[in-house]
């Protein structure tokens, strides 16, 4: 009896994953964007900043399928285009299209 009791709490802990609100899916894409900006090759923090405003996505099973606007400014220039890009589930691997 205790054994099936342990099952049954342990089958409901792993199945019981908390789905993420679309507000928060927004807010962790982007943060995850910003920050593969900033780990860019030849990178000077100092000189460029970006600023990712807007986020639309598709989620797939394994990926989310990303467009994000994003802002940047580089003394004398300031500009905002578009940027694609596909983000892990887990939000750790960010692969940019082009």
């Amino acid at each position: 009896m205790k054994a099936l009791l342990v099952a049954v709490i342990l089958f409901a802990s792993v199945g019981c994953k908390r789905k993420l609100a679309r507000e928060e899916i927004e807010i962790q894409l982007k943060k995850s964007m910003h920050t593969f900006l900033m780990q860019q090759i030849k990178f000077d923090s100092s000189r460029v900043k970006f600023d990712v405003q807007q986020v639309k996505y598709f989620e797939d099973r394994n990926f989310y399928e990303c467009e994000f606007v994003v802002h940047m400014i580089d003394p004398g220039h300031d500009t905002t285009g578009e940027m694609m890009a596909r983000i892990s589930k887990d939000f750790s691997i960010v692969k940019r299209k082009l």
